[in-house]
């Protein structure tokens, strides 16, 4: 069978009526790189994902994504190049959603695990830009308040004073002076931030008090291995990863997604597309 096109437009990025409109844009864009009228042909020609980015950024689509054939890299260079970071925040980043069976976790089953995608070791400073963004990235999401973990081999000093500790410390220390009113705690273990037991124990004072919805990983490292762990062994269902601290929405997607991957995706962009335009 067929599939009904009607009401699609398909758009060669080669042929395309608005190449030079986006040309221009591109080179304002990278103005500051003095890229020319030439070489931007070539790249917006070249690669579907920096045209893709740059319909977004004129207005002309309301979110993209791409990564099905490409790497994530190439998604997130045009995503930066073209749509740019979203105001006060200088990190851009990405974040993955996680449906569990057990509704009992996160909200209603639901987590989001930041960063697992992009930046492979952020300092204090990208950190905060990763966690501000991940619980906007929430609020528009879940139908739940932001509760924010963030991760560390240790729960308030626990693990004594390694760098990857004081990163965190200081990362939760900052977001608390930017953001008040978001519920945060840091730094503590991962049984610490879903367990309200264990919490109790480890962490009585805590701000989220083992209900968490939101992970922070220290690095790439603990990030990526975590929701592919979780994904595989708890048979949850990963949306992502979605781009974040961007002006509008992009979403990145793994070399090997299948279609249902694709569908989730296009959908959660939708949603965010709408979330931002309320916000």
């Amino acid at each position: 069978q067929g599939i009904d096109l009607k009401g699609l437009e398909i758009i060669d990025n080669k042929k395309s009526k608005d190449l030079d409109k986006y040309v221009e844009l591109y080179c304002e864009k990278r103005k500051h790189k003095k890229v020319s009228h030439e070489d931007a042909l070539k790249i917006i020609t070249g690669n579907p994902v920096f045209y893709a980015s740059l319909m977004v950024s004129a207005g002309d689509a309301d979110g993209s994504v791409a990564g099905a054939s490409i790497t994530t890299r190439d998604v997130a260079k045009a995503a930066i190049y073209c749509i740019g970071p979203a105001e006060n925040i200088k990190t851009v980043s990405s974040s993955t959603l996680l449906i569990l069976g057990d509704k009992a976790l996160g909200s209603s089953g639901i987590f989001i695990y930041a960063d697992a995608g992009i930046v492979p070791d952020p300092t204090a400073d990208e950190l905060v830009d990763i966690t501000i963004s991940s619980a906007r990235m929430a609020k528009i999401l879940l139908d739940d308040q932001p509760k924010i973990a963030m991760l560390s081999y240790s729960t308030k000093g626990s693990g004594g004073s390694g760098k990857s500790i004081q990163k965190v410390q200081e990362a939760t220390r900052i977001v608390r002076e930017r953001e008040p009113d978001l519920l945060i705690d840091g730094e503590i273990q991962v049984d610490c931030a879903v367990v309200p037991e264990v919490a109790q124990r480890k962490d009585p004072d805590s701000r989220i008090k083992g209900r968490a919805n939101i992970f922070i990983f220290p690095n790439l490292d603990a990030g990526n291995i975590s929701y592919k762990l979780t994904q595989r062994l708890a048979r949850a269902r990963a949306i992502g990863p979605l781009l974040q601290g961007l002006q509008k929405p992009a979403s990145d997607l793994s070399r090997g997604c299948d279609f249902q991957d694709i569908i989730d995706a296009v959908a959660i962009t939708a949603v965010r597309a709408q979330g931002e335009d309320i916000q």
